[in-house]
């Protein structure tokens, strides 16, 4: 099969890709969730965004405690610690430790692997290591300078989402749906969780309405969206044993995509996209438009930051090269 091939191929394996691999790159890594990002083609050619470039993101993950107590006492050689092969020991005073691993597949996965092939220039750039930017987005610039861009994405970005909305894809993952078309939405794993560590829980709700881009576009009109969404995202949460009062729902500005969707995380997850620059609380985005003001998301200033490498940020300086204006200039870092 040819790469052009592999590439319109919905069912080639994610193996089978991987066993082609050449690294041409390490993008980044994140010390804290123990991830790295590697840019390289799928065969031994020049790389070519949107034809032959891949991006694979390898995450440790997290222990599997209920398959650790299912397999014997500490010691045996059916636990954990009887599977560990160590390489290096040391010892000060009462505390001891060493570097080792786990040779033994008891325990479950220990690595997840994800792939995004064929990877255009934007999905390299996203998760190369970049500096950011910070950004004073007032409404008036929101209109001149981030709605035209939001505006002029092509919907084949998105294509992605409308399958998963059409059940054309991951039907199966799926942990709930309301069909509505105006206040609807589906529930589902996102692809960072390996959807079996309660602690580390990680779901997303996109909504069935089409036109909703980003949290700009919230008004008073869709407080019903956004009031069916938190008081179903514990349906979905208690199947993976996750009370209501363990729940995080928020909404990215500026999301990764240009669809609505809210995360829903175990509130015992730290460090994967709550930050204040990012993460608005739902909570707090229903109260801001039903106690503030029906519009309020067109009014308010929001400030974030981008990476100076995202098509957004190359958006923003094209702008303040070309433009003078007597709105205040985005503030930068």
């Amino acid at each position: 099969m040819s790469l052009s091939e592999q590439a319109t191929d919905t069912t080639t394996s994610i193996k089978t890709l991987l066993d082609q691999f050449r690294l041409k790159e390490v993008l980044n890594e994140d010390i804290s969730s123990k991830t790295v990002w590697l840019l390289g083609t799928v065969g031994n050619t020049d790389l070519v965004p949107g034809v032959n470039a891949a991006v694979v993101t390898l995450e440790r993950l997290a222990f599997d405690t209920q398959s650790i107590s299912n397999h014997g006492l500490p010691g045996s050689d059916a636990s954990l610690l009887g599977s560990l092969a160590l390489v290096s020991e040391e010892q000060n005073d009462v505390y001891l430790w060493a570097a080792g691993y786990i040779n033994s597949r008891k325990f479950g996965p220990d690595i997840r692997v994800s792939l995004i092939y064929p990877a255009t220039q934007k999905h390299i750039a996203k998760h190369r290591r970049q500096h950011r930017r910070w950004i004073t987005e007032t409404s008036g610039l929101y209109s001149l300078v981030t709605k035209p861009f939001i505006d002029a994405q092509p919907a084949s970005r998105i294509q992605w989402v409308y399958n998963i909305l059409s059940k054309k894809v991951e039907a199966d993952r799926i942990v709930y749906e309301d069909p509505d078309p105006e206040n609807g939405f589906i529930i589902l794993p996102d692809l960072k969780w390996d959807a079996s560590n309660a602690a580390s829980m990680y779901l997303v709700a996109i909504v069935h309405r089409q036109g909703l881009k980003s949290l700009r576009d919230l008004t008073d009109s869709h407080l019903p969206l956004l009031k069916n969404i938190r008081n179903k995202a514990n349906v979905a949460a208690e199947k993976y044993g996750v009370p209501h009062d363990k729940l995080r729902l928020y909404i990215h500005y500026q999301p990764s995509y240009y669809h609505l969707h809210v995360h829903i995380t175990n509130v015992d997850l730290e460090g994967r996209g709550i930050a204040a620059d990012r993460a608005h609380l739902l909570d707090t985005v229903i109260s801001n438009i039903e106690d503030i003001a029906p519009d309020y998301y067109q009014k308010v200033t929001l400030a974030y930051a981008l990476g100076s490498d995202t098509e957004l940020w190359q958006h923003w300086t094209a702008h303040l090269d070309s433009h003078s204006t007597t709105e205040p200039t985005p503030e930068v870092n």
